[in-house]
């Protein structure tokens, strides 16, 4: 079962971005047709088959949060007329699909092993691991980033919403690089966005903005996903039992 939209910080981002305010008209936007959201879901995040289902996304936050920001952006005229704005945008979510899950897959499955108490997480050996992927990651980007924003000096689109919350869980888990100086393209949209005189303002100013990750934590956190994938299995048996003992039967 796919996040709910409410349940996403990125999504209440960009309502009260388009004014959209409160919980109450929050929740009420996000019904209907962004209910049904991963109905939008484009052509290189849908699985193959079954055995192809983005294994690296372990708990399909990010497929979800990108189908989500393009629900969005369709509905509130963030997504960019030009074909080709369109497929820099695309480029800029497959850079991010990127970086995002090798982060959640360095902390729960490299550096992180529950079951083995000899290997505790350790912070400073998964930085220094991640730093040189940050570094392969901050390459792609800068020349997808036309600045300060992604199609220039311009109304932020659907994809720099996603950007902005994907480098803010980025520096909550490393620092350094948006402290230095070597990546000015990066640290350029990240003051722009967060200053950039719009009703977006109005969401950096309140207490929900500055609650926890847009995305995910900096932190080992596989035991809620193996959770969420338990609850879902137990789910989808629970539906094949209630099946068969109706009479139904499946041919493959």
């Amino acid at each position: 079962m796919p996040m709910k939209p409410i349940e996403s910080k990125v999504c209440r981002m960009i309502l009260t971005s388009r004014m959209v305010l409160g919980e109450d008209h929050q929740t009420q936007a996000c019904k209907g047709e962004l209910e049904n959201y991963m109905n939008q879901c484009p052509l290189w995040l849908q699985p193959r088959d079954n055995s192809t289902n983005n294994w690296m996304d372990l708990d399909q936050k990010m497929t979800e949060t990108i189908v989500l920001v393009r629900a969005l952006g369709a509905k509130y005229f963030l997504i960019p007329d030009d074909a080709a704005m369109q497929e820099r945008a695309e480029g800029v979510e497959k850079v991010l699909f990127s970086i995002m899950n090798t982060m959640v897959y360095l902390i729960n499955k490299i550096c992180f092993a529950p079951n083995n108490p000899e290997k505790q997480f350790d912070p400073v050996y998964a930085k220094s691991r991640f730093a040189r992927k940050f570094v392969s990651f901050a390459k792609k980007l800068d020349p997808l980033l036309e600045g300060p924003f992604i199609m220039g000096d311009t109304l932020p689109i659907h994809a720099d919403y996603l950007l902005y919350a994907c480098l803010y869980d980025l520096r909550n888990f490393l620092p350094e690089p948006f402290e230095s100086n070597d990546y000015p393209k990066i640290t350029n949209f990240m003051d722009k966005f967060y200053n950039y005189r719009s009703p977006i303002r109005r969401w950096f100013a309140s207490e929900d903005s500055k609650k926890g990750e847009y995305i995910r934590p900096p932190v080992p956190h596989i035991m809620e996903m193996l959770d969420a994938i338990m609850a879902v299995n137990k789910d989808i048996v629970s539906v094949i039992s209630n099946l068969s003992g109706s009479g139904t039967f499946f041919s493959f």
